[in-house]
C-alpha cells in the first residue's frame, strides 16, 4: 500500500462523518464501488449481491457484506466491522435486510446514494432512507494526492493521443491507433509499477470525419481517414485515477472554412479559460461560451456543454454547463470542451484536463493545440 494513503482515507472518513453530523443524520449506507474505494481503497464487484458501508459519525465503520466477500473485507486496514449474510436471495432471517437491521435501528435517520438502484431503494423503504450526495459532494475538491495522482494520469494521456495521431493516415482504418494500446499500457506498467485492472481502463477513441460530428457514436475499427476535421481522444483511469486530452486534427491542407471554424473552437475555448478561477460560477462559463458560439451563427451545431469534473471518474461533478449550480473552487478538477458539430461534415473540439488553482487554472494535459500543429501532413 501506498505511503500515506491510510491518512489519505482517514481524512475522508472525518470529512464525510462530520457532514453526516452536519446533516443531522443518524449514518450513512454507501453502496457503489467507486465511494466505497475512495474511502476505504476496497476494490470489489457486487453484481447481483447487495453491499454496503455503514459509516456513523462516531465509531467503527461496518461493512455488510455477502459471506463470498466477507475474508476480502477483513483485508482492509481500517478499523472496521463485518456483518455477513449468506447469500442473495437467502432464506428469512439470513438476508441481506436481516443483516442491515442489526446496525440501522428503526428510529436512525439514515442517507443513501443517488447512484443505488431502484429496486435496492425499494428495498429499503422500511428504513426511510433519505437521497443525499455526501460522497459526491467531498470528491468535487480534490486533495494533494489526487492531484498528483491526476497529473499522472493526465501525461499518459498524452503520450496516448501522440500514439493515435502519429498512426493516422489518410486512407488508413483507425484501427492503426487502437493497436497502440498495449504499448500505452505497457507504458503505464513502466511509470506507475502497475496497472490495477479493476480500477484502470484505456480508451483511444478516433472518430474519422464525418463521424466526428457524432461524439458518443462509437467508433468503428473499420472507419476509414478521409479529408474533414478527425477527432482524437485518450481517456484514460490510471490506478483509480482519470484524465482526458482530445484533438481534433488534421490529414490534409484544411480549407478557409475549416480554418475559420477550427478558430471559433478556439476562441469559445478561450473564453472558458479566461473566466477559470475559484468563485466563478459554472453556469456563467458555459453560458458565456455558448452565448459566443449562438453570436457566431453556430447555434445549431452545438450538442452539449463546455466542461465536466474529472476525477476517479471521468465524468463527475462540477458540471460546466447552463444551468448548473455549481461554483468553481481551487482544486477542482474539470475538462474545457465546448464543440462545433456538422452532420456529415464533422466536429471541432478540443478537449483538456484542468486544474482550478488559487488564482485561475492550470492545465495538466499538455498537448498542441493550434491549427498548424495539428495539421498532420
Amino acid at each position: 500500500m501506498e505511503t500515506g494513503i491510510l491518512d489519505e482515507y482517514e481524512l475522508r472518513l472525518n470529512k464525510l462523518r462530520r457532514l453526516i453530523e452536519h446533516k443531522e443524520l443518524d449514518a450513512a449506507l454507501i453502496t457503489s464501488t467507486d465511494s466505497i474505494f475512495y474511502l476505504t481503497g476496497f476494490r470489489y464487484q457486487p453484481f447481483e449481491r447487495p453491499f454496503f458501508l455503514v459509516v456513523r459519525p462516531e465509531g467503527d465503520l461496518v461493512f455488510v457484506t455477502p459471506r463470498l466477500e466477507a475474508e476480502n473485507v477483513a483485508t482492509i486496514p481500517l478499523q472496521h466491522r463485518i456483518l455477513e449474510y449468506t447469500e442473495y436471495p437467502a432464506p428469512e432471517g439470513e438476508t441481506f435486510l436481516d443483516a442491515l437491521a442489526q446496525v440501522i435501528g428503526e428510529h436512525d435517520v439514515i442517507a443513501v446514494e443517488p447512484s443505488m438502484p431502484a429496486e435496492l431503494m425499494r428495498a429499503l423503504e422500511h428504513f426511510f432512507p433519505m437521497v443525499e450526495p455526501l460522497v459526491e459532494r467531498l470528491r468535487l475538491v480534490k486533495s494533494p494526492y489526487e492531484i498528483s495522482r491526476i497529473e499522472r494520469a493526465a501525461r499518459f494521456c498524452d503520450l496516448g493521443l501522440r500514439m493515435v495521431l502519429d498512426a493516422a493516415r489518410i486512407g488508413t482504418s483507425i484501427q492503426g491507433g487502437y493497436d497502440r494500446i498495449p504499448e500505452l499500457r505497457n507504458a503505464i506498467v513502466e511509470g506507475e509499477g502497475k496497472f490495477d485492472q479493476h480500477t484502470s481502463s484505456i480508451w483511444l477513441g478516433v472518430w474519422a470525419a464525418p463521424f466526428s460530428a457524432q461524439p458518443h457514436r462509437f467508433p468503428e475499427p473499420t472507419d476509414i481517414f478521409g479529408e474533414g476535421p478527425n477527432v482524437g481522444l485518450s481517456f484514460l483511469r490510471v490506478n483509480g485515477y482519470s484524465a482526458e486530452t482530445e484533438r481534433t486534427f488534421f490529414l490534409h491542407r484544411t480549407s478557409g472554412d475549416q480554418a475559420a471554424v477550427f478558430a471559433t473552437m478556439l476562441a469559445a475555448r478561450n473564453i472558458a479559460y479566461d473566466m477559470l478561477r475559484p468563485g466563478v460560477s459554472a453556469h456563467e462559463v458555459d453560458h458565456k461560451v455558448m452565448s459566443f458560439l449562438r453570436s457566431e451563427g453556430f447555434g445549431g451545431n452545438l450538442l452539449h456543454r463546455t466542461g465536466h469534473g474529472i476525477g476517479m471518474a471521468g465524468h463527475e461533478g462540477p458540471w460546466l454547463a447552463e444551468g448548473s449550480d455549481d461554483i468553481l473552487q481551487e482544486n477542482m478538477l474539470i475538462s474545457v470542451e465546448p464543440g462545433i458539430y456538422w452532420h456529415g461534415q464533422g466536429g471541432y473540439r478540443h478537449s483538456d484536463t484542468v486544474l482550478i488553482t488559487a488564482d485561475g487554472y492550470r492545465k495538466l494535459t499538455d498537448f498542441p493545440s493550434d491549427l498548424d500543429s495539428m495539421t498532420l501532413v
